[in-house]
């Protein structure tokens, strides 16, 4: 009887541990359970299923808050999803208790650089260096910052002390870093020098897409060594004069460390009178980041052309995503000459650009002042459409002293810039333009075919 009883009190006793165990393995999962939960949060994150990422750390860290990798994870899916305030509140909290920790540190710097708080970001970086000497991602984060400023000399210096240290490593952490130096260099417009490092990251990680098409931007089919070209204007009116027929011919030649030279020839027909234009530009590379626009042109009768003219723009980027200029354009007509002073303010954003452009002509019939504002959308690193709109008496460009005269009008306008086949480009145009009593509507068409080396 004791005997029984003894072993009815066993049987409960193993019953009570055994519920017991099995609360409290729920509570706290076992070593593999555990990392088999955070292996699905990184590959939630992987396939940027941030929120469901999200959802499964809040809820194992409601059961334990101090996990070290669930916070971690937290803050990373908070970070890519562009939450970087609740980003950097996790990871400010694992910096405190983990003041050495170097991923913590690195992850903490990289959210203040994609807020742009440039000045904490470095230190951030600058804290990880304190700990690791010589810590590549660190290095890479403070070369990182110093391009998207603009500072390409200091960049490419730390890029370069990085391949100094990465002597011996593995191929594809050095083609990372080879790659990103070329980034730098065509950023700073040194094409040449960015396609000799793109080159050297394909040597080593051939089937990279991303350094494959790095090479292809860095080497615009556009920069073939020469180029012909053929532009064809027609110009109709709603006033029943004959269409304004305008045929160009264009050989360009890409001088080395210079900038392309473009010789023309224009001839227009109006009013059953023609008309020969000759035209030289040139677009010399300057300083870092920044070209100017050289034009000059010359009419032997001036019957339509002025037979004169002049222009010099200033074209600097700023800031990685800004571009400005600033120019000037004389005209000498044979019954007054003409000035226009002009600028333009470019923003890119994604695969997008948005242009505002402005003229100044003093002393001119109408409004003194006109503007257009236009968007170009990139759809490889050569093909785009764009479409725009503008005001003002002269939101165009000036041809003849006829478009001088112009009081008042709007226009509309877009088109299309392709490369066909490797070496050949179309670009077409429609522009409406309203002039009150007068309605112009101008249709243009370009073929470009480059030749020689690039």
């Amino acid at each position: 009887m004791l005997k029984n009883h003894f072993h009815h009190r066993l049987f409960y006793f193993l019953l009570f541990l055994s519920f017991l165990y099995i609360f409290i393995s729920s509570l706290f999962p076992q070593e593999g359970e555990e990392e088999k939960v955070n292996n699905d949060i990184r590959q939630a994150i992987r396939e940027n299923s941030f929120a469901q990422a999200i959802q499964m750390c809040r809820e194992r860290l409601r059961r334990d808050p101090e996990n070290y990798d669930l916070n971690f994870l937290l803050g990373q899916a908070y970070a890519f999803s562009g939450k970087w305030d609740e980003a950097l509140a996790v990871f400010g909290g694992l910096a405190a208790r983990f003041p050495q920790n170097v991923d913590v540190l690195l992850m903490r710097a990289r959210v203040e650089s994609w807020r742009k708080n440039y000045q904490e970001a470095e230190k951030g970086y600058q804290r990880v260096l304190e700990i690791a000497p010589g810590n590549v991602e660190a290095l890479t984060g403070l070369a990182e910052l110093a391009s998207w400023q603009g500072d390409f000399r200091r960049a490419t210096g730390i890029y370069g002390q990085i391949l100094a240290y990465q002597e011996g490593q593995a191929p594809a952490v050095r083609a990372d870093i080879l790659f990103r130096l070329g980034r730098v260099y065509w950023w700073s417009g040194d094409y040449e020098r960015a396609r000799d490092y793109f080159r050297q990251a394909l040597r080593f990680d051939p089937g990279n897409k991303e350094y494959q098409r790095a090479l292809r931007m860095a080497n615009p089919r556009w920069k073939d060594k020469y180029e012909f070209r053929y532009e064809h204007q027609a110009e109709s009116f709603n006033d029943g004069r004959a269409s304004y027929v305008d045929h160009r011919f264009a050989f360009q030649v890409r001088l080395p460390e210079l900038g392309p030279l473009v010789i023309k020839a224009n001839m227009t027909r109006r009013f059953s009178r023609s008309d020969h234009q000759f035209e030289a530009e040139f677009y010399p590379r300057l300083w870092e980041r920044a070209y100017a626009y050289l034009q000059a042109s010359y009419s032997p009768k001036a019957v339509h052309f002025p037979e004169y003219g002049f222009l010099g723009e200033l074209y600097q980027s700023i800031f990685n995503a800004w571009d400005v200029s600033v120019g000037y354009r004389r005209m000498g007509f044979a019954a007054q000459p003409v000035s226009i002073y002009l600028g333009s303010l470019g923003y890119y954003f994604g695969k997008s650009i948005a242009f505002f452009r402005w003229y100044y002509t003093p002393h001119s019939r109408g409004q003194d002042f006109s503007w257009t504002a236009s968007l170009r959308r990139y759809f490889s690193d050569s093909n785009f459409l764009y479409v725009g709109y503008g005001q003002g008496s002269k939101p165009f460009e000036l041809v003849t002293l006829e478009d001088y005269g112009v009081d008042s009008s709007w226009v509309i306008f877009g088109g299309l810039d392709w490369v066909l086949f490797d070496r050949l480009r179309l670009q077409l145009n429609y522009t409406h333009r309203d002039e009150g009593s007068i309605v112009r509507n101008l249709f243009f068409f370009s073929i470009l075919i480059g030749v020689g080396p690039r």
